[in-house]
């Protein structure tokens, strides 16, 4: 008898993905799970947020640097790609180091690992919370911005590191926080 696979759609996991990540002692992570890989990890994946924010001020750096067309187009493309997997495998990876303790549901964790994840909710909260108010001074007193212009400063890249963060706070901070995970 097979035993379905759970799909908890609020979190975004599944049942058995989850339990895997739980469980899995695979040599081939085991790297990354050290306190110190955890913690370089949370800096890459701050580091590509910030890059892919600043993609909203790009053309405020493009007169700045005096580039031409085609350089821009060769610059701005390979910078955008390796910005984004930079950003997605730093949080990919994250979420293997932590175990997908952030992500996991109540009744797949034990009484310890739900008190972990829960402080560091809470932590991720308070941090967004100053982050929001950073992008509201930023809105504010940095350079104008317009959401989904083709020319001048669109502030979309904003939004989308805003998004970026909110999804790997918890596990940013579980990460950096926890001495064995």
């Amino acid at each position: 008898m097979t035993k379905k696979n759970k799909i908890y759609w609020s979190l975004g996991v599944t049942e058995k993905g989850t339990r895997a990540l739980l469980t899995d002692e695979n040599s081939k992570f085991k790297w990354l799970r050290s306190q110190r890989n955890r913690r370089v990890l949370v800096v890459l994946n701050i580091l590509g947020i910030v890059l892919v924010s600043l993609g909203s001020y790009y053309p405020v750096l493009k007169t700045n640097l005096n580039l031409n067309t085609e350089t821009e187009i060769v610059i701005y493309s390979v910078s955008a790609i390796l910005v984004i997997f930079l950003t997605l495998g730093a949080y990919s990876f994250l979420r293997v180091a932590v175990r997908g303790i952030a992500d996991a549901p109540d009744e797949l964790l034990d009484e310890r690992q739900v008190q972990i994840r829960n402080t560091s909710f809470r932590y991720a909260y308070l941090a967004m919370g100053y982050i929001v108010l950073l992008l509201l001074l930023l809105m504010f007193f940095g350079p104008e911005l317009q959401m989904f212009q083709p020319e001048g400063n669109d502030g979309s890249y904003l939004a989308i590191a805003t998004m970026f963060a909110f999804a790997a706070a918890p596990s940013m901070i579980l990460a950096w926080r926890e001495r064995d995970i």
